[in-house]
């Protein structure tokens, strides 16, 4: 399915696929680690969106820090391709190595996990595309002001901070299960 995938998405590119997939998991982790969605938001559907605003939730009830320190992307694999009427959807299979821990809010003392060695996870991800998608390269402007956007980096513009909806020119993270 994969070769009927870069048929039909001639852009499609498997290696930049997988920059694209490293980099939003590591803006993911982070955004739970520093408590801030703002640049992985636009790269996720609302599903993750409202998974990692739980998990957030879940962590500042219990008043605790989640880290990932020394957090990197081992390994990236597409493990199946789906293509359907309206959109395309990728599972990868991405191994992941960090000190997975958490601290107390407070005392910053730890409190469960590791902080001494790495520990590698697997984590399995789905990405989507809408098969009628727009080309970055002429929608590459903010809706809201015009102005040039780097999709490669966030989804808020950086001068008015508006947020970009992702979905309508890129592949988008719609599930996340980590073991």
């Amino acid at each position: 399915m994969l070769n009927e995938l870069i048929k039909l998405e001639p852009d499609f590119n498997v290696s930049v696929f997988h920059s694209k997939v490293s980099n939003i998991f590591v803006l993911m982790m982070n955004s739970i680690m520093f408590k801030d969605t703002s640049r992985v938001y636009s790269s996720l559907s609302t599903n993750m969106r409202t998974k990692i605003v739980e998990i957030l939730n879940n962590l500042a009830s219990k008043n605790l820090i989640q880290m990932y320190d020394e957090l990197n992307v081992k390994s990236v694999s597409i493990t199946n391709v789906n293509i359907m009427e309206d959109k395309f959807v990728v599972q990868v299979l991405l191994v992941s190595r960090a000190l997975d821990y958490c601290l107390d809010e407070q005392t910053k003392k730890l409190v469960c996990g590791n902080n001494q060695s790495r520990t590698e996870k697997t984590n399995y991800l789905t990405f989507e595309l809408k098969r009628n998608h727009l080309k970055i390269g002429n929608a590459a402007h903010c809706p809201n002001c015009g102005a040039s956007i780097d999709f490669n980096y966030t989804g808020l513009c950086t001068y008015c901070n508006a947020q970009i909806n992702k979905s309508e020119y890129d592949w988008i993270l719609t599930e996340w299960i980590s073991n």
